[in-house]
């Protein structure tokens, strides 16, 4: 407890520091030569080459493009001494312009990069140039704040600086006196411009069995090649960033090395890498692998980020950052203290003794995946969201329990204090790629928790709770962390299947990948975790969808990731507190959790669930097989309660297979389907419907298509025993603007629309198929739908005894599609085009069965 009351102390101070030390805020010259200007995507780590230990000053003139970040956003500030001790921590605060200004939803390098690829692919161009930024002219137009901090020296050898925020942040490092520098950015890319990082020269750390390489080079024209050579002279890698993009991988993203000769065979030498001259910024990644092995085996394996050092003396001199110890590698002292320690300190005389030692080398074996950026190494690409306290480098929860142990040793505790404040710091920043997959984005929430208590550090204590509230509330972007509805957003939006994770997750006990427990066995005095898991657990008891006899079906048609239905089905959720929804119970009507997105109607003989929400980014759904989720108003499921599903919207497979626009005919989706006056295809649920809205009994929406030139209006009526249904077209918002020199045009016409209803094909036991008749307007069977388009005034689908009426407005010609679907035909194609706002179809629906 007196560690935790010294440490709050210490942390504290640091903050008022900061908090006190004068910005100087300016219009100043540009960047100063003898300084360099890195941008930052999303750290960088600088190691100061200090052999005479002298005193200097340390200088940062930190500018901020306020353009990706849809909110505040912190940079961290740290310097170490050659003993791994930080002698300056702080957080230097955002700059006040906090409003949105990109308005679309972007994470990473990646998305950055696809979203140019994909205007590129178009024939168009983006509003600005990646590389813009960069110019010193341009720069010196942006606020320049300065924060100087002296750095006593006495201290013989690497000191070293960690700056971490995000790519819209360029900060100019001044050292007085000057002391050479290299340097290496993370958690995956270095940014370059000009003729930065020309001539590099990289150490190779003992044990490195091979390298990993990317680069990124946006702009037209791109002129940048990149050359890797070793100390023999074998030029190990030369290539360009073709279409923007460069990597030694293969077709499977993690088989991704460049495997040298013989393992160690250039220990402790020098590679170099060269990079030509071009008008284009760059991003460039390098990682040293080493062997999957002994505690390096951990989940994404094990490389450190090189440094780029400016000539041969100075990379030997800082030795990629890297210490040993008996021929192991590490990167911190702490990790040698603690080997050391453990060396000496057997722990075999009791029981007890040597289950404290298991825990405590399970404890140490993942700090040694802290490298030089503070955060855990791999041997590819770096999602610090799955790879650090999730998946990997499982040192949070543990820390946590054993510094609540009397039996753990002062010096034992000691050194984890230190490798969690070093590794909590960091995480708490990991919000670039890591905020589009919300499953793992929820475990840093969990990890900077246990490291703040573990701890019992004031400053980390503020960087969980800001993370905590963004990650509640939007603040970490639109479509990041918790939505509005109560499930952490995939892909920035929904996901049934990977949404379901935090669920298992959190739970006390039983958990399929937090095998130790998860947080709501630990945090018993937080109730923010249980509040957050209740609110999740109502949510998917509405998004749930299953036959009798348990069997899921996976009725998430909104999924942008995954086809499946929840993980692990109902039991992540379903109890007394929280049942399906879709068993028979009172009546309601309800926005689910009033987030505006799903709503639900229950009656005796209906269970409806709708989906009006948000979609997957156009520019994401381009960069996977095809579009990743559907909306508009969809009918995700139509159960009779107590009998099961008869309409289910379904996906075919995951991350968009099959469900290219293209292939619409095969689709088993509620949705209007059918062709421009172009032909391209026109599907109404790639739509998001921001104005649903239930008013009484009436749920209505409207958006516009996605490249559709329409606008899809839907309407729901829940009545007592059935459900009143109308969609119609309309003429885009944006037709008017898109016309203006070319008025008679019809842009927002069609030739072809089918209202197209999925239906399970068998019936509960997959034995028999689902029936599915015809009548005319006297209720006189036409028998059997077939894919040839008959007449008819209603349709009767029946999965065994339960099913539905489908009553139309008026004849109309109906068939069935590819795919165990109904096709409502709503106009009649013609020659011209049929202008959107005469495109109508209202029906009503009548569950049977019951």
């Amino acid at each position: 407890m007196q560690l935790h009351k010294q440490a709050a102390r210490a942390a504290l101070a640091t903050m008022i520091v900061w908090a006190a030390t004068t910005q100087v805020a300016s219009y100043g010259q540009a960047p100063a030569e003898s300084g360099q200007t890195y941008r930052l995507y999303e750290g960088i780590t600088v190691y100061i080459n200090n052999p005479e230990g002298q005193d200097f000053t340390l200088a940062l003139d930190v500018r901020d493009l306020n353009l990706l970040a849809s909110g505040p956003r912190e940079l961290l500030f740290k310097v170490y001494d050659p003993d791994g001790q930080p002698v300056v921590r702080e957080i230097i605060p955002d700059d006040g312009c906090a409003s949105p200004n990109f308005p679309d939803r972007i994470g990473g390098w990646d998305h950055e990069l696809q979203y140019y690829a994909n205007l590129y692919a178009k024939g168009t161009f983006p509003a600005f140039r990646w590389s813009a930024w960069s110019d010193p002219a341009r720069l010196n137009t942006l606020v320049k704040r300065t924060f100087e901090r002296p750095i006593k020296g006495g201290k013989k050898g690497a000191y070293r600086l960690v700056l971490a925020g995000t790519s819209d942040n360029y900060v100019t490092v001044r050292i007085n006196p000057e002391l050479k520098t290299a340097v290496g950015g993370h958690p995956n890319f270095l940014h370059g411009h000009g003729d930065q990082h020309k001539k590099s020269f990289v150490y190779v750390p003992k044990g490195t069995v091979g390298l990993f390489f990317a680069a990124v080079e946006p702009d037209l024209p791109r002129a940048r090649r990149f050359k890797i050579t070793a100390p023999d002279g074998k030029v190990l890698l030369e290539t360009e960033a073709k279409g923007g993009y460069a990597s030694v991988i293969t077709n499977t993203w993690m088989d991704a090395i460049l495997k040298f000769t013989q393992p160690g065979e250039y220990d402790g030498k020098l590679l170099t890498m060269e990079v030509t001259s071009g008008t284009g910024d760059y991003l460039v990644k390098l990682m040293l692998q080493q062997p999957k092995e002994g505690a390096f085996a951990d989940y994404v394996g094990m490389g450190s980020t090189v440094l780029l050092a400016p000539d041969a003396a100075t990379a030997l001199a800082l030795k990629g950052g890297t210490l040993e110890a008996d021929g192991l590698v590490f990167w911190h002292p702490f990790q040698v203290k603690f080997y050391n320690w453990l060396k000496a300190n057997k722990l075999d005389a009791t029981d007890q003794e040597k289950a404290l030692r298991k825990e405590l080398e399970l404890e140490f074996n993942g700090m040694r995946l802290l490298e030089t950026s503070d955060g855990r190494g791999t041997l590819t690409w770096a999602n610090w969201a799955y790879a650090m306290g999730y998946y990997g480098c499982k040192i949070f929860q543990r820390g946590w329990q054993l510094m609540q142990r009397a039996d753990v040793p002062a010096e034992a505790k000691a050194l984890i204090r230190e490798a969690l404040i070093m590794a909590g710091d960091r995480l708490s920043f990991a919000v670039g790629g890591e905020r589009v997959n919300g499953n793992a984005f929820a475990q840093i929430n969990v990890a900077l928790w246990y490291s703040q208590r573990a701890t019992g550090d004031a400053l980390q204590k503020e960087r969980f709770e800001t993370f905590w509230q963004r990650w509640t509330t939007d603040g970490w972007g639109p479509g990041a962390g918790l939505s509005r509805s109560g499930d952490a957003q995939e892909h920035f939006a929904h996901d049934c299947h990977y949404g379901s994770y935090l669920m298992d997750n959190w739970k006390a006990t039983g958990n399929t990948w937090i095998t130790t427990g998860g947080i709501l066995g630990d945090a018993t005095d937080d109730p923010r975790f249980q509040k957050v898991l209740d609110r999740y657990q109502e949510l998917y008891s509405y998004l749930f969808c299953r036959e009798v006899n348990q069997t899921p079906v996976a009725a998430n048609p909104w999924s942008a990731r995954t086809a499946m239905s929840p993980h692990a089905g109902s039991s992540n959720w379903q109890s007394a507190k929280h049942p399906w929804k879709g068993e028979p119970g009172p009546d309601f009507m309800v926005s689910v959790n009033g987030g505006d997105e799903w709503f639900a109607a229950r009656r005796k003989n209906y269970y409806l669930l709708t989906f009006h929400g948000r979609l997957a980014p156009e520019w994401l759904c381009r960069s996977f097989y095809g579009q990743s989720g559907f909306g508009g108003g969809i009918i995700c499921q139509l159960t009779v309660p107590g009998k099961g599903p008869v309409l289910a919207s379904t996906l075919e497979d995951s991350y968009g297979k099959e469900m290219d626009p293209s292939n619409m005919r095969k689709f088993h989706i509620h949705t209007l389907v059918g062709e421009l006056w172009d032909g391209r295809p026109l599907i109404s649920a790639i739509s998001e419907h921001d104005d649903a809205r239930l008013d009484g009994n009436v749920l209505s929406s409207s958006g516009e298509v996605r490249d559709g030139h329409v606008r899809v209006l839907r309407r729901y009526t829940y009545n007592a025993d059935s459900i009143d249904c109308a969609v119609s077209l309309a003429e885009s918002d944006y037709a008017r603007v898109l016309s203006i020199w070319a008025p008679q045009r019809e842009w927002s016409g069609v030739r072809l629309v089918n209202e197209m209803i999925p239906y399970l094909p068998k019936d509960p036991a997959s034995k028999q198929a689902t029936a599915v008749t015809l009548f005319d307007a006297n209720a006189k069977d036409l028998g059997t739908a077939t894919t040839t388009p008959v007449l008819a005034k209603s349709i009767r689908i029946d999965r065994g005894g339960f099913g539905v009426n489908i009553q139309l407005d008026q004849p109309r010609k109906v068939s069935l599609g590819s795919n165990g679907t109904v096709l409502i035909q709503v106009v009649e194609p013609g020659e011209k085009p049929i202008l959107a706002d005469k495109v109508a179809l209202s029906y009503r629906l009548v569950p049977f069965g019951s």
